[in-house]
C-alpha cells in the first residue's frame, strides 16, 4: 500500500507523517487532485488517497475536486487528528481489499480510532431477491435462513461466483456483500476459495452462485445458490432407454465438472420434441423443452476453428444449445459417447444483480 496523503492543519501533518513512516507514501497538494498530476512509483500498484480532513470537507472533495482521470485509486478519510477512518471511495480495489486497509491504517493510530459509522442493519435487502428473480436452487434452506438473519442484521457475507454478478446499489451493498468473481475458465480458484470456506478456522458465512459442480461438505458451512443457466441441445442418434439417457447425460455433467441443477432448457429439433426419451431428460433437470425448426439449427454459426473437414465443426446438438444459450459460452461438445444419445451443454452470458 502507498499512501498519497493530502491534508493542510498541524494535526493532520502530524497524523500523514505517522502514517507515511508506517506505512509508506507521499504527500500529495490540492492542485495534484484537480490536475491529476500524482506520479506514483511503477512498483507501487496499490496507491491510495487518503484526505486527512473533517469528512464533510473530503466528500466535498470527492464530489467536485478529484479529477476523473483518478477515478480508479481508492480514497479514505481520516479525521486531522486520527479518531477516525473512513472508506469514501473504492475505485478498482474491491471493497473488502479496501475495508482491510482502512483498518491498517487506523491501527495506526491505536485502538481508540474507529472506523464504523453507524450499523448496517436493514440497509440493504437478503438474498431472497436473487433467488427468487433468476429460479436459483438453494443448497441449504436452513443454511440460507441464518445467513438472512445475519444480513438483516448488517453482518458482512462473503459472495462467490465464476458467473458475472453485481450490486444495484455498489456503495451501500458492499458494506455488507463482499463480491468476488472468477473468470470462468478459473474453476479451479473456484474450488480453492470453496476449500478454504470450508476449512475449520473459517468461521464467517460464504455465498456461492455458480453452476458448477462443487465439492461435498458435511456439515456444509457454504451456501451455494445454483441458477439454471445450462442449456442442453440434444440430438438422439440410436434406440435408447428413455432413463438410461437421462443418467448418462446427468453423470457426463458431473464429470465435466457441471451442476446437473444449473440446467434450464432442453433444446432439440422439432421432430423429437415429444420422445419420450427428451421428456425423461427434462424431467430429470425438471427442464423446459425449446422445439426448433430445422431451418433455425442450420443456420446457425459457431464459434468454431475451422478445419479441413467443414462437417466436423458443424453438428445439431451444439446449435440447438447455443441458439437456447443465447450464444453464450460452450461447456460441452458432443458429449454422450457411443451411448445413443449426443448432447452439447452452453451456459448463457447473463449478468446476475444480487440485491434490489
Amino acid at each position: 500500500m502507498y499512501l498519497l496523503c493530502y491534508g493542510r492543519s498541524e494535526s493532520a501533518k502530524i497524523s500523514g507523517g505517522k502514517l507515511i513512516d508506517k506505512i509508506g507514501g507521499t504527500w500529495i497538494t490540492g492542485g495534484d487532485l484537480y490536475s491529476a498530476g500524482i506520479e506514483v512509483p511503477e512498483s507501487k500498484t496499490d496507491a491510495v488517497i487518503v484526505l486527512l480532513l473533517p469528512l464533510e470537507a473530503a466528500c466535498g472533495i470527492l464530489t467536485d475536486a478529484i479529477s476523473s482521470r483518478m477515478s480508479g485509486i481508492p480514497v479514505v478519510c481520516c479525521s486531522p487528528e486520527g479518531a477516525f477512518v473512513s472508506v469514501l471511495r473504492y475505485g478498482d480495489m474491491l471493497p473488502d481489499d479496501c475495508q482491510n486497509m482502512a483498518k491498517q491504517i487506523a491501527s495506526v493510530f491505536g485502538p481508540s480510532c474507529f472506523t464504523s459509522f453507524g450499523s448496517r442493519a436493514g440497509i440493504v435487502t437478503d438474498l431472497e431477491y436473487c433467488i427468487r428473480n433468476y429460479s436459483m436452487k438453494v443448497s441449504d434452506q436452513g443454511l440460507l435462513s441464518e445467513i438472512s438473519r445475519r444480513i438483516k442484521q448488517g453482518g458482512k457475507v462473503n459472495i462467490y461466483s465464476d458467473i458475472p454478478v453485481s450490486l444495484a446499489e455498489p456503495v451501500l451493498d458492499s458494506l455488507v456483500y463482499g463480491v468476488n468473481v472468477f473468470p470462468a475458465e478459473a474453476r479451479a480458484s473456484l474450488m480453492r476459495a470453496y476449500i478454504e470456506c470450508e476449512s475449520e478456522t473459517n468461521t464467517d458465512p460464504a455465498v456461492f452462485i455458480t453452476c458448477s459442480k462443487m465439492p461435498e461438505a458435511k456439515p456444509a458451512k457454504t451456501l451455494i445458490l445454483t441458477p439454471p443457466l445450462v442449456c442442453l441441445g440434444i440430438e438422439l442418434k440410436a434406440k435408447v432407454d428413455p432413463q438410461y439417457a437421462a443418467d448418462i447425460v446427468n453423470s457426463s455433467l458431473i464429470n465435466h465438472g457441471i451442476d446437473p441443477a444449473s440446467v434450464g432448457t432442453i433444446a432439440v429439433s422439432q421432430s423429437a420434441r415429444d420422445s419420450e426419451v427428451i421428456k425423461a431428460i427434462a424431467d430429470g433437470f425438471g427442464a423446459s423443452i425449446m422445439a426448433l425448426s430445422s431451418k433455425q439449427i442450420s443456420e446457425v454459426r459457431l464459434p468454431l476453428e475451422p478445419t479441413f473437414a467443414p462437417e466436423k465443426i458443424f453438428d445439431g446438438a451444439t446449435a440447438a444449445a447455443y441458439l437456447a444459450g443465447s450464444k453464450g459460452k460452450i461447456l460441452i461438445r458432443k458429449g454422450g459417447g457411443s451411448s445413443g444419445v449426443l448432447f452439447s451443454a452452453v451456459r448463457r452470458n447473463s449478468k446476475l444483480i444480487i440485491t434490489e
